[in-house]
Protein backbone atom coordinates (compact mmCIF):
# COMPACT_ATOMS: atom_id res chain seq x y z
CA UNK A 1 0.00 0.00 0.00
CA UNK A 2 1.30 3.48 -0.90
CA UNK A 3 1.99 5.14 2.45
CA UNK A 4 1.48 8.67 1.09
CA UNK A 5 -2.05 7.93 -0.07
CA UNK A 6 -2.75 5.79 2.99
CA UNK A 7 -1.88 8.74 5.24
CA UNK A 8 -3.83 11.15 3.01
CA UNK A 9 -6.92 8.93 3.11
CA UNK A 10 -6.62 8.74 6.90
CA UNK A 11 -7.00 12.53 7.13
CA UNK A 12 -9.66 12.66 4.41
CA UNK A 13 -11.61 9.83 6.01
CA UNK A 14 -11.42 11.47 9.43
CA UNK A 15 -12.70 14.80 8.10
CA UNK A 16 -15.48 13.43 5.89
CA UNK A 17 -18.22 12.37 8.26
CA UNK A 18 -21.54 13.48 9.65
CA UNK A 19 -20.69 17.14 9.04
CA UNK A 20 -21.10 16.88 5.29
CA UNK A 21 -24.69 15.71 5.73
CA UNK A 22 -25.65 18.84 7.66
CA UNK A 23 -23.82 21.35 5.46
CA UNK A 24 -26.52 21.71 2.74
CA UNK A 25 -29.21 22.29 5.37
CA UNK A 26 -27.39 25.05 7.29
CA UNK A 27 -25.73 26.65 4.26
CA UNK A 28 -29.14 26.67 2.59
CA UNK A 29 -30.35 28.89 5.45
CA UNK A 30 -27.83 31.61 4.59
CA UNK A 31 -27.39 30.93 0.87
CA UNK A 32 -24.73 29.01 -1.02
CA UNK A 33 -22.55 32.03 -1.84
CA UNK A 34 -22.35 33.11 1.80
CA UNK A 35 -21.64 29.53 2.81
CA UNK A 36 -18.94 29.25 0.14
CA UNK A 37 -17.25 32.36 1.54
CA UNK A 38 -17.20 30.82 5.00
CA UNK A 39 -15.93 27.52 3.57
CA UNK A 40 -12.96 29.26 1.93
CA UNK A 41 -12.06 31.36 4.98
CA UNK A 42 -12.44 28.58 7.55
CA UNK A 43 -10.88 26.05 5.17
CA UNK A 44 -7.69 28.04 4.62
CA UNK A 45 -7.26 28.80 8.33
CA UNK A 46 -7.94 25.18 9.27
CA UNK A 47 -5.41 23.90 6.72
CA UNK A 48 -2.76 26.20 8.19
CA UNK A 49 -3.50 24.86 11.67
CA UNK A 50 -3.20 21.27 10.42
CA UNK A 51 0.16 22.03 8.82
CA UNK A 52 1.24 23.53 12.16
CA UNK A 53 0.19 20.35 13.94
CA UNK A 54 2.11 18.29 11.40
CA UNK A 55 5.24 20.30 12.18
CA UNK A 56 4.61 19.87 15.91
CA UNK A 57 4.49 16.08 15.58
CA UNK A 58 7.68 16.10 13.50
CA UNK A 59 9.49 18.10 16.19
CA UNK A 60 8.58 15.37 18.69
CA UNK A 61 10.45 12.05 18.90
CA UNK A 62 7.76 9.82 20.39
CA UNK A 63 4.18 9.39 19.11
CA UNK A 64 1.56 11.40 21.02
CA UNK A 65 -1.94 12.64 20.46
CA UNK A 66 -2.72 16.30 21.22
CA UNK A 67 -2.98 15.93 25.03
CA UNK A 68 0.44 14.26 25.21
CA UNK A 69 1.98 16.95 23.01
CA UNK A 70 0.46 19.65 25.20
CA UNK A 71 1.89 18.09 28.38
CA UNK A 72 5.35 17.85 26.83
CA UNK A 73 5.56 21.46 25.67
CA UNK A 74 3.06 23.44 27.78
CA UNK A 75 2.33 21.51 31.00
CA UNK A 76 -0.18 19.22 32.67
CA UNK A 77 -2.93 21.81 33.07
CA UNK A 78 -2.96 22.45 29.34
CA UNK A 79 -2.84 18.72 28.73
CA UNK A 80 -6.04 18.23 30.71
CA UNK A 81 -7.79 21.15 28.97
CA UNK A 82 -6.88 19.88 25.50
CA UNK A 83 -7.78 16.34 26.53
CA UNK A 84 -11.22 17.54 27.64
CA UNK A 85 -11.79 19.46 24.39
CA UNK A 86 -10.46 16.62 22.21
CA UNK A 87 -12.38 13.91 23.99
CA UNK A 88 -15.60 15.96 24.05
CA UNK A 89 -15.33 16.68 20.31
CA UNK A 90 -14.68 13.04 19.50
CA UNK A 91 -17.49 11.80 21.73
CA UNK A 92 -19.88 14.30 20.17
CA UNK A 93 -18.80 13.07 16.74
CA UNK A 94 -19.19 9.38 17.59
CA UNK A 95 -22.67 10.01 18.99
CA UNK A 96 -23.61 11.93 15.83
CA UNK A 97 -22.35 9.12 13.59
CA UNK A 98 -24.31 6.44 15.42
CA UNK A 99 -27.39 8.67 15.40
CA UNK A 100 -27.05 9.62 11.72
CA UNK A 101 -26.29 6.12 10.47
CA UNK A 102 -29.25 4.78 12.42
CA UNK A 103 -31.51 7.31 10.70
CA UNK A 104 -30.15 6.29 7.30
CA UNK A 105 -30.63 2.57 7.88
CA UNK A 106 -34.11 3.22 9.25
CA UNK A 107 -35.10 5.39 6.26
CA UNK A 108 -33.96 2.75 3.74
CA UNK A 109 -35.06 -0.51 5.38
CA UNK A 110 -37.68 0.61 7.88
CA UNK A 111 -35.81 -1.13 10.71
CA UNK A 112 -36.47 0.00 14.27
CA UNK A 113 -34.06 2.89 15.08
CA UNK A 114 -32.48 1.03 18.01
CA UNK A 115 -31.70 -2.02 15.84
CA UNK A 116 -30.53 0.21 12.98
CA UNK A 117 -27.99 1.91 15.24
CA UNK A 118 -26.87 -1.48 16.54
CA UNK A 119 -26.25 -2.70 12.97
CA UNK A 120 -23.84 0.20 12.51
CA UNK A 121 -22.23 0.24 15.95
CA UNK A 122 -21.27 -3.42 16.38
CA UNK A 123 -19.14 -4.08 13.26
CA UNK A 124 -17.41 -0.71 13.20
CA UNK A 125 -16.61 -0.75 16.92
CA UNK A 126 -14.89 -4.11 16.24
CA UNK A 127 -12.83 -2.51 13.46
CA UNK A 128 -11.80 0.25 15.88
CA UNK A 129 -10.32 -2.37 18.18
CA UNK A 130 -7.64 -3.26 15.62
CA UNK A 131 -5.91 0.13 15.91
CA UNK A 132 -3.91 2.10 13.36
CA UNK A 133 -3.70 -0.73 10.82
CA UNK A 134 -7.47 -1.09 10.99
CA UNK A 135 -7.80 2.64 10.30
CA UNK A 136 -5.41 2.46 7.33
CA UNK A 137 -7.17 -0.47 5.69
CA UNK A 138 -10.71 0.82 6.34
CA UNK A 139 -10.12 4.37 5.08
CA UNK A 140 -7.89 3.35 2.18
CA UNK A 141 -10.80 1.26 0.89
CA UNK A 142 -13.75 3.43 1.92
CA UNK A 143 -12.57 6.93 1.00
CA UNK A 144 -12.54 6.14 -2.76
CA UNK A 145 -16.10 4.81 -2.34
CA UNK A 146 -17.09 8.18 -0.90
CA UNK A 147 -15.59 10.04 -3.85
CA UNK A 148 -17.21 7.60 -6.32
CA UNK A 149 -20.61 8.20 -4.71
CA UNK A 150 -20.14 11.97 -4.91
CA UNK A 151 -19.33 11.75 -8.64
CA UNK A 152 -22.46 9.69 -9.28
CA UNK A 153 -24.58 12.16 -7.31
CA UNK A 154 -23.03 15.07 -9.20
CA UNK A 155 -23.77 13.63 -12.63
CA UNK A 156 -27.30 12.55 -11.74
CA UNK A 157 -28.16 15.86 -10.05
CA UNK A 158 -27.40 17.85 -13.19
CA UNK A 159 -30.84 16.84 -14.46
CA UNK A 160 -32.51 18.61 -11.49
CA UNK A 161 -30.06 21.45 -10.95
CA UNK A 162 -31.55 24.96 -10.86
CA UNK A 163 -28.84 27.70 -10.95
CA UNK A 164 -31.20 30.22 -9.37
CA UNK A 165 -31.22 28.16 -6.16
CA UNK A 166 -27.55 28.80 -5.47
CA UNK A 167 -27.87 32.56 -6.02
CA UNK A 168 -30.37 33.09 -3.20
CA UNK A 169 -29.02 34.68 -0.01
CA UNK A 170 -30.46 35.36 3.43
CA UNK A 171 -28.16 37.85 5.17
CA UNK A 172 -29.96 37.54 8.50
CA UNK A 173 -28.65 33.95 8.72
CA UNK A 174 -25.08 34.72 7.65
CA UNK A 175 -23.61 33.01 10.74
CA UNK A 176 -25.65 29.81 10.40
CA UNK A 177 -22.99 27.76 8.56
CA UNK A 178 -19.99 28.61 10.76
CA UNK A 179 -20.40 26.02 13.51
CA UNK A 180 -21.05 23.08 11.20
CA UNK A 181 -18.26 24.09 8.80
CA UNK A 182 -15.83 24.04 11.74
CA UNK A 183 -17.18 20.63 12.70
CA UNK A 184 -17.17 19.32 9.12
CA UNK A 185 -13.51 20.23 8.55
CA UNK A 186 -12.30 18.87 11.90
CA UNK A 187 -9.75 16.10 11.54
CA UNK A 188 -6.76 17.14 13.65
CA UNK A 189 -6.74 13.82 15.52
CA UNK A 190 -5.66 12.06 12.30
CA UNK A 191 -2.38 13.93 11.94
CA UNK A 192 -0.45 12.13 14.72
CA UNK A 193 -1.72 8.88 13.16
CA UNK A 194 -0.42 10.05 9.78
CA UNK A 195 3.02 10.50 11.30
CA UNK A 196 2.88 6.89 12.52
CA UNK A 197 1.83 5.66 9.08
CA UNK A 198 4.70 7.66 7.51
CA UNK A 199 7.18 6.77 10.25
CA UNK A 200 9.92 5.89 7.72
CA UNK A 201 8.84 8.54 5.22
CA UNK A 202 8.18 11.58 7.42
CA UNK A 203 9.21 14.03 4.70
CA UNK A 204 5.92 13.17 2.96
CA UNK A 205 3.74 14.37 5.86
CA UNK A 206 3.23 17.91 4.55
CA UNK A 207 2.18 16.67 1.11
CA UNK A 208 -0.15 14.08 2.62
CA UNK A 209 -1.84 16.78 4.76
CA UNK A 210 -2.40 18.95 1.67
CA UNK A 211 -3.84 16.02 -0.30
CA UNK A 212 -5.88 14.68 2.60
CA UNK A 213 -7.43 18.07 3.33
CA UNK A 214 -8.13 18.95 -0.33
CA UNK A 215 -10.23 15.83 -0.91
CA UNK A 216 -12.97 16.62 1.65
CA UNK A 217 -12.75 20.39 1.12
CA UNK A 218 -13.66 20.25 -2.58
CA UNK A 219 -16.03 17.33 -2.01
CA UNK A 220 -17.97 19.47 0.48
CA UNK A 221 -18.26 22.38 -1.95
CA UNK A 222 -19.49 20.13 -4.77
CA UNK A 223 -21.91 18.19 -2.57
CA UNK A 224 -23.38 21.33 -0.97
CA UNK A 225 -23.80 23.10 -4.32
CA UNK A 226 -25.49 20.02 -5.78
CA UNK A 227 -27.93 19.63 -2.91
CA UNK A 228 -28.91 23.31 -2.77
CA UNK A 229 -29.13 23.52 -6.57
CA UNK A 230 -31.33 20.44 -6.81
CA UNK A 231 -33.43 20.87 -3.67
CA UNK A 232 -33.60 24.61 -3.06
CA UNK A 233 -34.90 25.23 0.45
CA UNK A 234 -36.49 21.78 0.76
CA UNK A 235 -33.51 20.19 2.49
CA UNK A 236 -33.76 18.02 5.58
CA UNK A 237 -31.10 18.01 8.28
CA UNK A 238 -29.66 14.83 6.71
CA UNK A 239 -29.41 15.99 3.11
CA UNK A 240 -29.18 12.60 1.39
CA UNK A 241 -32.57 11.60 2.80
CA UNK A 242 -34.15 14.57 0.99
CA UNK A 243 -32.48 13.60 -2.28
CA UNK A 244 -33.86 10.08 -1.95
CA UNK A 245 -37.36 11.26 -1.05
CA UNK A 246 -37.62 13.74 -3.93
CA UNK A 247 -35.72 12.06 -6.77
CA UNK A 248 -36.10 8.33 -6.31
CA UNK A 249 -34.19 5.10 -5.89
CA UNK A 250 -30.87 6.13 -7.42
CA UNK A 251 -30.41 9.00 -4.97
CA UNK A 252 -31.73 6.89 -2.11
CA UNK A 253 -29.09 4.22 -2.75
CA UNK A 254 -26.02 6.20 -3.72
CA UNK A 255 -26.74 9.28 -1.62
CA UNK A 256 -27.16 7.23 1.51
CA UNK A 257 -24.26 4.96 0.59
CA UNK A 258 -22.06 8.03 0.53
CA UNK A 259 -23.44 9.20 3.88
CA UNK A 260 -23.06 5.79 5.52
CA UNK A 261 -19.49 5.20 4.32
CA UNK A 262 -18.45 8.73 5.29
CA UNK A 263 -19.71 8.26 8.84
CA UNK A 264 -18.18 4.79 9.08
CA UNK A 265 -14.68 5.93 8.12
CA UNK A 266 -14.84 8.86 10.54
CA UNK A 267 -16.18 6.64 13.33
CA UNK A 268 -13.26 4.24 12.93
CA UNK A 269 -10.60 6.96 12.83
CA UNK A 270 -11.94 8.94 15.78
CA UNK A 271 -12.53 5.79 17.81
CA UNK A 272 -8.90 4.81 17.27
CA UNK A 273 -7.77 8.31 18.24
CA UNK A 274 -9.67 8.11 21.51
CA UNK A 275 -8.03 4.79 22.30
CA UNK A 276 -4.62 6.38 21.67
CA UNK A 277 -5.42 9.31 23.97
CA UNK A 278 -6.23 6.95 26.85
CA UNK A 279 -3.47 4.46 26.04
CA UNK A 280 -0.53 6.68 24.99
CA UNK A 281 -1.24 9.83 26.98
CA UNK A 282 -2.87 8.42 30.14
CA UNK A 283 -1.22 4.99 30.29
CA UNK A 284 -4.43 2.93 30.37
CA UNK A 285 -4.49 -0.62 29.04
CA UNK A 286 -5.74 -1.19 25.51
CA UNK A 287 -8.94 -2.90 26.66
CA UNK A 288 -9.82 -0.16 29.17
CA UNK A 289 -8.97 2.48 26.56
CA UNK A 290 -11.25 0.73 24.07
CA UNK A 291 -14.17 0.64 26.50
CA UNK A 292 -13.58 4.29 27.42
CA UNK A 293 -13.69 5.21 23.74
CA UNK A 294 -16.74 3.21 22.72
CA UNK A 295 -19.15 3.17 25.67
CA UNK A 296 -20.12 6.90 25.60
CA UNK A 297 -21.23 6.49 21.96
CA UNK A 298 -24.05 4.33 23.31
CA UNK A 299 -25.77 7.57 24.41
CA UNK A 300 -27.07 7.71 20.83
CA UNK A 301 -29.21 4.64 21.55
CA UNK A 302 -31.25 6.61 24.08
CA UNK A 303 -32.10 9.61 21.91
CA UNK A 304 -30.22 12.88 21.35
CA UNK A 305 -30.93 16.44 20.22
CA UNK A 306 -31.35 17.59 16.65
CA UNK A 307 -28.69 16.21 14.30
CA UNK A 308 -27.49 19.64 13.15
CA UNK A 309 -27.65 21.05 16.69
CA UNK A 310 -25.17 18.39 17.85
CA UNK A 311 -22.83 19.25 15.00
CA UNK A 312 -23.02 23.04 15.48
CA UNK A 313 -22.62 22.90 19.23
CA UNK A 314 -19.67 20.53 18.99
CA UNK A 315 -18.02 22.77 16.42
CA UNK A 316 -18.45 25.93 18.49
CA UNK A 317 -17.66 24.66 21.97
CA UNK A 318 -14.87 22.18 21.34
CA UNK A 319 -13.28 22.36 17.88
CA UNK A 320 -12.59 26.11 17.63
CA UNK A 321 -10.86 26.20 21.07
CA UNK A 322 -8.76 23.23 19.93
CA UNK A 323 -7.62 25.23 16.91
CA UNK A 324 -6.51 28.06 19.19
CA UNK A 325 -4.70 25.57 21.43
CA UNK A 326 -2.80 24.13 18.46
CA UNK A 327 -1.60 27.61 17.45
CA UNK A 328 -0.30 28.19 20.99
CA UNK A 329 1.30 24.74 21.02
CA UNK A 330 2.95 25.53 17.67
CA UNK A 331 4.56 28.65 19.12
CA UNK A 332 5.89 26.73 22.13
CA UNK A 333 7.12 23.80 20.05
CA UNK A 334 9.23 26.05 17.85
CA UNK A 335 11.09 27.01 21.04
CA UNK A 336 11.27 23.57 22.73
CA UNK A 337 11.11 20.99 19.92
CA UNK A 338 13.09 17.76 20.37
CA UNK A 339 14.25 17.36 16.76
CA UNK A 340 14.54 19.21 13.48
CA UNK A 341 11.30 18.68 11.53
CA UNK A 342 11.14 17.53 7.94
CA UNK A 343 9.40 20.80 7.06
CA UNK A 344 9.16 24.21 8.76
CA UNK A 345 6.40 26.77 8.25
CA UNK A 346 7.45 30.40 7.96
CA UNK A 347 4.32 31.93 9.48
CA UNK A 348 4.54 35.55 10.74
CA UNK A 349 3.16 36.43 14.16
CA UNK A 350 0.32 38.53 12.71
CA UNK A 351 -0.98 35.47 10.87
CA UNK A 352 -0.95 33.43 14.08
CA UNK A 353 -2.89 36.21 15.84
CA UNK A 354 -5.38 36.41 12.95
CA UNK A 355 -6.09 32.68 13.14
CA UNK A 356 -6.47 32.83 16.91
CA UNK A 357 -8.80 35.83 16.91
CA UNK A 358 -10.95 34.39 14.13
CA UNK A 359 -11.69 31.17 15.99
CA UNK A 360 -12.21 33.02 19.29
CA UNK A 361 -14.68 35.51 17.82
CA UNK A 362 -16.41 32.94 15.62
CA UNK A 363 -16.95 30.73 18.64
CA UNK A 364 -18.26 33.60 20.75
CA UNK A 365 -20.63 34.91 18.05
CA UNK A 366 -22.01 31.54 16.99
CA UNK A 367 -22.27 30.38 20.60
CA UNK A 368 -24.18 33.52 21.52
CA UNK A 369 -26.51 33.08 18.55
CA UNK A 370 -27.12 29.48 19.54
CA UNK A 371 -28.01 30.48 23.11
CA UNK A 372 -30.39 33.17 21.87
CA UNK A 373 -32.32 30.81 19.62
Amino acid sequence: MNKLFSASFTLAGTIIGAGVLGLPYVIGQSGFLIGLGWMVIIGLLTLLVYLMLGEITLRTKEPHQLPGLAEKYIGKKMKHLIAFLSISWMYGSLIAYVQGSGELINSIFGIHPFIAKLIFFVPFSIIVYFGVRGVEETEYLMTPVIIFSILLLSIASLFYFEPSNILKMEMSNYLAPVGIIMFALAGMSAIPQMKEILWKEKKKLKKSILIGFSIPFFTYIVFTMICIGALGSNISEVATISLGEQYGTFFLVFGNLFAFVAMATCFVSLGNSLIEVYNQDYGMSKNISYLGAMLPALIAFFGVSSFTEILSLTGCLFIAPLMVSIVYLFIKTREKGERKPEYELKIPDWTLWTITLFFVFATALVGWQFLLF
